[in-house]
């Protein structure tokens, strides 16, 4: 889990509401909601103050440690798995063993025998640059072949932009690669994004989604606004 997950988890947990939190941490509803998706993030005051309002370590909330601590959810399934007898632990065992080999699987990019070619999964339905691009999962994907020194190492797909304001670095027609994150992409960073529906390649910023090509203005991002992160951008396919 990411640390707006972790942060979402133990307030929940808590029972408490994010007015409630926003009230103790002396901030208004606005800027708590933006620890949670990511937009924003804690100082150091807040987030001791975070961690004695909701009886949860700074430790717990940042996942200090070779594993990280269990979060609330993570507690609860330990609960019921404690109040399994051996055959239910058997189960649960085994289904455990088996996701977790799948997991340890190499993604989607996979290099076969020949060394050199990577096949990789790319949205046939393009990302837009440019006002906003409805996606559906119609036609979801088409396998490419690509070399595989032009893959990065952590790409997990791959999209197809349309649209100019994403220019220079990225130009109407340009294939992306993407890797996969938990929670959202960092201030600055270039990502793939569902913005009330609508899919966009955009670099976040503090309170927007930004465009390269000064044509374009910057996308607010408001409180009630559905903001879906797909991934973070890592290059594009050389033409």
């Amino acid at each position: 889990m990411s640390f707006p997950q972790r942060l979402k988890a133990a307030r929940l947990a808590a029972g408490r509401s994010q007015q409630e939190i926003a009230d103790a941490l002396g901030v208004d509803k606005t800027t708590y909601s933006g620890y949670e998706t990511g937009r924003r993030q804690p100082d150091l005051f807040r987030l001791r103050r975070l961690s004695q309002v909701l009886e949860y370590s700074a430790d717990q909330l940042l996942e200090l440690g070779p594993a990280g601590a269990p979060s609330p959810e993570e507690w609860e399934r330990v609960k019921k798995y404690r109040l399994l007898d051996a055959h239910g632990r058997e189960l649960v065992d085994m289904v455990l063993d088996k996701e977790y080999s799948r997991m340890a699987q190499p993604g989607p990019a996979e290099e076969p025998d020949s060394g050199w070619v990577t096949y990789i999964n790319c949205y046939d339905l393009a990302v837009s640059a440019g006002p906003g691009e409805p996606w559906s999962d119609a036609g979801y994907k088409t396998r490419l072949e690509i070399p595989g020194s032009q893959v990065p190492e952590n790409a997990h797909f791959c999209v197809r932009v349309n649209g100019d304001s994403m220019e220079p670095a990225y130009k109407d027609g340009d294939i992306v690669f993407v890797q996969r994150v938990e929670g959202c992409v960092q201030v600055g960073e270039t990502g793939i994004f569902f913005l009330n529906g609508d899919g966009y390649i955009k670099r976040l910023g503090l309170e927007a989604l930004e465009s390269l090509n000064p044509r374009y203005a910057p996308i607010p991002l408001c409180e009630y606004d559905d903001l879906r992160c797909q991934g973070r951008v890592l290059g594009k396919l050389a033409r």
